[in-house]
């Protein structure tokens, strides 16, 4: 009798063990595994080709445009600079009295989020380069305490940013009132192959705070293939 309760015993402690293993291998599944995979954002063309006598059609997604624009320090920034990186873009202006404050203000909490994390960047194009020059832009950075090298202010040529914000990033769409002003609070989240993978409105804190979860989905993806 006490050999069969000894035997009870060693069969349900290698029993919670087994348990225990099953649930770890679980959790180190799952965290190697996204819960959600983000979508792609702009579909550029859709191609079918003859295999063996099957079509196979190849989906090409859009990947946002190359620029050369100048930061906050007066340094050239190209989309190389941020190559192999999970990057957040948005477009304001200085002296933005309206939607820019609070958009930037919930932005600034966000980057606060990844400081230190050198595979997040966040990238802030102003729309109105005429007055917002190299200075204006670092002082605008120094007011919403950007981390330097992080978070990027950036100017140039109109017509490029324009071109940017209604054909790369999908933040804003042609006016036909005639009106050649681009103002959105839309942010797109590109991850780090060049593909936009989410637009928010950056005036919604619950947006804002989607931005970041879908951000680490990013960088777990790009952990994964690195």
């Amino acid at each position: 009798m006490a050999t069969s309760g000894k035997s009870l015993v060693i069969n349900i402690v290698l029993f919670a063990c087994a348990i225990t293993a099953l649930g770890i291998a679980f959790m180190r599944s799952n965290s190697k595994n996204p819960l959600r995979v983000l979508p792609y954002i702009g579909v550029a063309k859709v191609d079918s080709s003859l295999v063996d006598g099957k079509y196979k059609v190849d989906t090409t997604y859009h990947k946002v445009l190359d620029f050369k624009m100048l930061d906050q320090f007066g340094q050239a920034i190209t989309l190389d600079t941020f190559k192999n990186k999970v990057f957040v873009a948005n477009f304001f202006f200085a002296q933005c009295p309206g939607i820019c404050k609070r958009m930037n203000s919930l932005l600034e909490t966000a980057t606060k989020r990844f400081k230190g994390n050198p595979h997040i960047k966040f990238v802030s194009y102003t729309v109105d380069p005429l007055r917002d020059s190299v200075p204006v832009m670092l002082e605008y950075a120094k007011m919403h305490d950007a981390i330097p090298y992080q978070w990027y202010f950036l100017t140039g040529d109109k017509n490029e940013i324009y071109n940017l914000a209604r054909k790369s990033y999908y933040a804003a769409v042609e006016d036909s009132s005639g009106n050649n002003f681009v103002h959105t609070q839309n942010m797109a989240l590109v991850d780090y192959q060049g593909y936009i993978r989410g637009i928010y409105s950056g005036t919604d804190s619950t947006e804002v705070n989607k931005m970041v979860i879908d951000i680490n989905l990013l960088l777990q993806e790009e952990a994964q293939n690195r």
